[in-house]
């Protein structure tokens, strides 16, 4: 009995859930027998918040949306548009219009597509909604040339016919206001009225179609004008569906030209309890609609599944959930009668990756991806033609282009053939990764389309582009001609004479001291032959006593004729020795200078004694690294005394050394040995050039000389103090070096060979990087706050073509260079002097020569920065743009373009770090008096001189000397107190000072235990030159490569909590 009964309750409850369920799953479904058609009811009008027909009486337009026109053309054809039309009772099409599409390549295909779907709407007696579809041009502005040609051009041809609806701006985002869409309607809308004077226009809503607030504020002064809302159901729900209540209740004309069942993506969930309350509410207000999307593109919202083919009236089984609702939906069925089996359907991972993949990019899809095998091909070509083209050209130029490197059968070392196998390969892979980028750019990145400035701004890049590979070209050519030149070994006799003059103009006699004092401590087997002079082009009575104090020559003469080449010259004209070395006035030489350098000569000259006379090879000059003992105002202004190299010793210890392997080496002014004969057959130093020793070089190599560079630093000298004294100093090397180049006619000069006048066209060319600069920064800016498209890609483009080429040149550089330099540090030193070389280079190109310049000013650090607003503006726009170009940037991310936002981003990012820290440089910062820092442990001992502990001696080390002061670390130093009297020995086997001061700081260690003292120097006791040595006969010991080379970030904030902290140092 029991059991009957539960039965019985079990029946009941069955028969009461059944019918609940069967209405969602199998509930019979209603269509209505009335939908309006073209050929029944007319032109529509807007009456009140909907559409009516001419009768009056009200309209709801229920259709479809196509895709991409030409992403899926099947679609557009006329018996499956009727199909359509009959089978699922569809009165209304949407064809959408990329905007993208019509003003790139494909504009023809696409109008054509789009005229033969309108004709085949009107011919199966449907609405058609017309759709300038922008997306990522957000703002209608941007195209409305082309906007406004080609609503002219389809309202001039279907102006007549009732069929037609415009929607003129679809889904406006980004920073687009309404302000910015009623502008672009007032100067559209007139164009279709026109032609169409009764038809409807339908005007899109900023933040993609889902802000009608802005419209029902501030209607257009149109008629027949509605407004367009666009809405997905798993994205929105109650707030956009009461926004849009509030629009339609407040009279507001809407049209839901656009809308789907899945995320607003158009893929992702499919939520039908929320799309049966929006089409409910649609039905019950007679708005009208078109669903998103009439396509077989495997995705959520698309109709029909991957592989259908539109020749035919799809089939149950053809059609997706999405299409399955919506077919049912057009037919006219209450929303609330079409089944379906769960509410929220959710789509696979995996489905919605490939989703996303195809969305993100865009248009084109990864077809250029596809074509990376061939550029690859191509550039393999190119490459391979290239080096076998080098092997040509060397074995043709034997014997025509005489290089130093001839005078040796070169014996590699084991680890030297490792660097240079390794440098060969990461060079080939650079210009491979280089070659196949330029491809790239070629074919697919020119914005066709944009209009002339965005394709005028990516051609300018581009030819940047090629100029600076075709640069780095040649820098390759020569580093992997690069040998190294072991010392030769000669004996003490052979050793010849050599005069060495200092040039000095207006250098203060203290500086030149400390040179003078390099070179009479120098090393030579019979220092009878080594002639020092002084070329006081001042006429100074202070240089004349201090050359008698030295020991040392002086020279002067009446004038200035000349300037630095004619100091020289008159140099010249009173000394007889075979070798002359050239020193600026700050440089001071290291006392093994002449055993290093001298022999290379000697060496040069006996192995041509065993030659013919047309195969030998003569040694004009050779050229040591200009190196420097404080740190240039990079280390100095922007904290990384500690980290970063000297901005030169890439250029002197890698390029110039590489230089020799094409004969091609830059004289330099300061640091050489030149051979008198080489001088006297070009006429003496070159005096027709402000860069003097650029153009004396370039003449001795012409003249059949060759040339040698060493990457050991031999000598050291000062730095520019400040940002100012540095731009004065590029300004003048630069204007001389394109001067030099167009008076000595490189490219025509006779006795240059192919190669060396390449190399210096290389030389030359660098000096226009302020330029290619300036093009580097402004690019990314012109999209990000002008919206002006400087390049046409994907982040999948960006990834495969440019991310390659990016990682590999930063990992040659600094493999190369051994790491002296990085990309990072090279777009500071370029960026810093932008905005001030810009000009000056320009100036010099078109012919107005500079005339005279000043010597570069040695005086003394100024110990207070001062702040320059005037050098610093250029920047601060450029800062202030760029931050304008990263928030506009950020505002245009979503899903679809988040990686190539991000890698917009990181380019205005990285240009923003350079610029602010251009700013920093010239900011400054604040300075003591000392020129010197030398870090390094040499034998100490300290004796306390006076009191309870007198006579009391400690042994130790040096950690810090300077010309005031030392830093100590001594055994059992503990008891040494601050104010101590000591004398102090420092005698590290070559050079003994003996100094007298006192101890004036304590410094404790971190944990405490150990502890160093701070002695100033009071009395140097007749041993000044000699302590002069200690610090100066040495590699500075100021970073000779990249050390933590930290991150932007880090980098930007340990300047700034400097210089908010004004530490000074």
């Amino acid at each position: 009995m029991i059991i009957t009964i539960r039965k019985i309750i079990c029946l009941l409850l069955i028969s009461l859930l059944v019918p609940v369920w069967f209405s969602h799953t199998n509930a019979e479904v209603t269509y209505p027998a009335d939908t309006a058609r073209p050929s029944e009811t007319g032109y529509l009008h807007v009456q009140e918040s909907v559409l009516a027909d001419e009768d009056g009486n009200e309209v709801q337009l229920r259709g479809v949306s196509t895709h991409g026109l030409t992403w899926y053309p099947d679609f557009i054809n006329a018996e499956f548009i009727r199909d359509i039309s009959d089978d699922w009772n569809c009165n209304f099409i949407r064809f959408a219009m990329y905007s993208e599409i019509y003003c790139g390549e494909d504009k023809d295909e696409s109008l054509s597509l789009l005229i033969k779907g309108i004709d085949a709407a009107i011919s199966a007696d449907m609405y058609v909604l017309v759709d300038w579809h922008i997306l990522h041009d957000y703002d209608p502005n941007m195209n409305k040339a082309q906007a406004a040609e080609f609503f002219a051009m389809i309202s001039e041809k279907y102006g007549d016919i009732p069929n037609l609806i415009y929607e003129i701006c679809n889904e406006p985002n980004g920073e687009t206001d309404w302000s910015d869409v009623a502008r672009y309607a007032n100067e559209i809308i007139p164009l279709i009225r026109k032609n169409a004077p009764s038809s409807i226009i339908t005007v899109g809503t900023p933040e993609y179609d889902r802000n009608l607030g802005s419209a029902q504020m501030r209607p257009l002064d149109f008629e027949n004008v509605m407004y367009v809302l666009h809405f997905y159901t798993a994205t929105h729900h109650e707030g956009l569906l009461g926004e849009l209540k509030a629009a339609y209740e407040a009279g507001l004309p809407v049209f839901i030209s656009e809308c789907g069942i899945s995320e607003a993506s158009g893929d992702g969930t499919i939520n039908f309890d929320s799309a049966v309350q929006w089409f409910s509410y649609l039905k019950e207000k007679k708005i009208s609609y078109a669903v998103w999307s009439l396509s077989d593109k495997d995705e959520s919202s698309a109709f029909f599944k991957p592989g259908f083919k539109p020749d035919h009236v799809p089939e149950d089984d053809e059609l997706t959930l999405s299409g399955t609702w919506v077919r049912d939906l057009i037919r006219g069925a209450d929303p609330k009668t079409i089944p379906y089996e769960e509410g929220i359907v959710e789509k696979s991972r995996r489905s919605e990756f490939q989703s996303w993949l195809s969305d993100s990019l865009g248009l084109r899809g990864a077809e250029p991806v596809f074509s990376w095998a061939g550029f690859a091909l191509i550039g393999a070509a190119v490459l391979f033609v290239s080096l076998g083209f080098l092997q040509m050209e060397k074995k043709l130029t034997e014997g025509r282009l005489k290089t130093y490197d001839d005078l040796f059968s070169h014996e590699v070392s084991g680890k030297k053939k490792v660097f240079l196998m390794l440098s060969k390969i990461l060079l080939a892979l650079s210009a491979f990764f280089t070659l196949v980028y330029l491809c790239w750019r070629v074919m697919y990145s020119i914005p066709h389309g944009e209009g002339i400035i965005p394709v005028a701004a990516n051609l300018l890049l581009l030819a940047v582009e090629v100029l600076g590979y075709a640069e780095s070209l040649v820098l390759y050519r020569n580093l992997l001609g690069m040998k190294d030149h072991p010392l030769p070994v000669i004996a003490d006799d052979e050793y010849p004479d050599v005069d060495i003059f200092i040039a000095t103009y207006n250098e203060p006699a203290e500086l030149l001291r400390k040179t003078v004092n390099g070179c009479v401590h120098m090393r030579y087997p019979d220092l009878k032959k080594v002639h020092i002079w002084i070329c006081d082009d001042n006429r100074r009575k202070e240089m004349r006593k201090l050359a008698e104090e030295m020991g040392v020559g002086y020279f002067d003469r009446p004038d200035n004729v000349g300037a630095k080449a004619g100091n020289l010259n008159a140099a010249m004209a009173r000394t007889s020795a075979p070798y002359v070395v050239t020193f600026d006035a700050d440089m001071i030489p290291r006392s093994d200078f002449l055993l290093n350098t001298i022999p290379y000569f000697v060496d040069c000259k006996k192995k041509n004694q065993n030659l013919p006379a047309e195969k030998q090879i003569h040694l004009g000059l050779l050229q040591t690294p200009q190196c420097f003992y404080d740190p240039d105002v990079f280390q100095h202004a922007l904290y990384s005394e500690k980290r970063a190299p000297n901005e030169q010793d890439f250029f002197y210890r890698t390029i110039e050394a590489a230089k020799t392997s094409s004969n091609s080496v830059i004289y330099g002014g300061s640091n050489t040995i030149l051979s008198r004969r080489a001088l006297e057959d070009i006429g003496g130093f070159y005096t027709g050039s402000i860069t003097e020793d650029f153009a004396t070089g370039l003449l001795i190599e012409s003249q059949g000389y060759v040339s040698l560079a060493l990457s050991e630093p031999m000598a050291s000298g000062q730095t520019p103090h400040t940002f100012r004294e540095h731009i004065k100093q590029r300004t003048r090397w630069g204007r001389g070096v394109i001067a030099t180049a167009r008076q000595l006619k490189i490219f025509r000069r006779k006795g240059l060979h192919l190669r060396q006048k390449i190399s210096y066209w290389s030389s030359v060319i660098y000096w226009y990087s302020p330029i290619k600069n300036l093009i580097y920064i402004l690019s990314p800016l012109l999209f990000a706050a002008f919206a002006v498209p400087v390049f046409s890609c994907t982040w999948l483009e960006l990834l495969v073509f440019w991310l390659p080429m990016y990682i590999m040149q930063d990992v040659c550089l600094r493999y190369i260079s051994k790491n002296t330099i990085s990309l990072k540090w090279s777009g500071i030193y370029e960026t810093s002097v932008m905005a001030h070389l810009l000009m000056p280079i320009i100036r010099e190109t078109l012919g107005m020569t500079m005339s005279s310049f000043k010597v570069t000013d040695k005086s003394g650090k100024p110990g207070r920065r001062e702040t320059d607003w005037r050098a610093m503006a250029p920047y601060l726009i450029l800062i202030a743009v760029s931050l304008i170009g990263i928030i506009r940037v950020l505002a245009m991310i979503d899903s679809g373009r988040l990686i190539s936002m991000a890698v917009i981003l990181f380019w205005l990012v990285r240009n923003l770090y350079f610029l602010i820290m251009a700013v920093f440089l010239i900011d400054g910062r604040d300075s003591d008096a000392e020129t010197v820092r030398v870090t390094d442990a040499e034998p100490v001992t300290v004796e306390v001189a006076h009191g309870n502990d007198k006579g009391r001696i400690y042994q130790g080390v040096t950690t810090l000397m300077t010309e005031h002061k030392i830093r100590v670390y001594l055994d059992e130093g503990e008891d040494l107190k601050t104010g101590m009297p000591v004398n102090v020995t420092i005698d590290n086997g070559m050079y003994k000072a003996v100094l007298s001061g006192s101890v004036s700081d304590v410094y404790l260690s971190k944990h405490g235990y150990t502890r160093t003292q701070t002695i100033e120097i009071l009395d140097f006791h007749d041993t000044w030159y000699e302590y002069l040595q200690l610090l100066y006969d040495r590699i500075p010991t100021l970073p000779q490569s990249l050390r933590k080379d930290i991150g932007i970030i880090s980098h930007l904030w340990q300047n700034i909590a400097h210089r908010v902290a004004r530490t000074r140092i």
